[in-house]
């Protein structure tokens, strides 16, 4: 018998410095004022209008500049002014999904780039954690095929077989 024992790594807690949140919440509040303006629909099933919707988008900006601030990328953070979903949110293909609860697992939908790099993080009660990050097709498994919110499938990756985000330094950023 083969028993496999993952090695969970440590999160990163990121804390953001005054400008660093002034710039996420700035950029959260723009993209839901974009979303309502144009009637957008959010993705998968998502809100798209009120304070759930502007949550995501707050929640969305500040993962972003968590991994950027972490990166060394933050000059090129909210580049785009409208959601592209052939975009990357960091250069190197980097796509950051950021969920509100620290135990929650990292997020892949069905039609992503699976050669794009996607990394986890959570903020929950002012805490931010950068939990580490895989590779779109490591992540699109058919073990991971979950549909918790009954409507809205998608793959749950756990955490604890994403790579130590401090691996990231040491990749290109083409």
């Amino acid at each position: 018998m083969v028993l496999s024992i993952y090695k969970m790594h440590t999160p990163v807690a990121f804390v953001f410095s005054d400008d660093e949140r002034q710039q996420a919440l700035k950029e959260g509040k723009r993209r839901q004022q974009v979303n309502e303006t144009k009637k957008l629909r959010g993705r998968n099933g998502g809100a798209s209008i009120g304070s759930k919707a502007l949550e995501i988008h707050l929640l969305g900006a500040a993962g972003e500049m968590a991994v950027a601030s972490y990166l060394n990328l933050k000059n090129f953070l909210y580049l785009e002014t409208e959601a592209n979903r052939n975009s990357s949110d960091l250069p190197g293909d980097i796509d950051v999904k950021t969920r509100s609860k620290h135990k929650y697992d990292l997020i892949i939908q069905r039609n992503e780039n699976p050669n794009k790099r996607f990394v986890l993080v959570t903020i929950e009660n002012k805490q931010t954690l950068i939990h580490g990050w895989c590779y779109g097709k490591d992540g699109m498994k058919d073990e991971y095929w979950a549909d918790p919110a009954r409507g809205r499938p998608a793959y749950f990756v756990p955490k604890d077989v994403l790579k130590d985000i401090s691996t990231m330094l040491q990749l290109p950023q083409t």
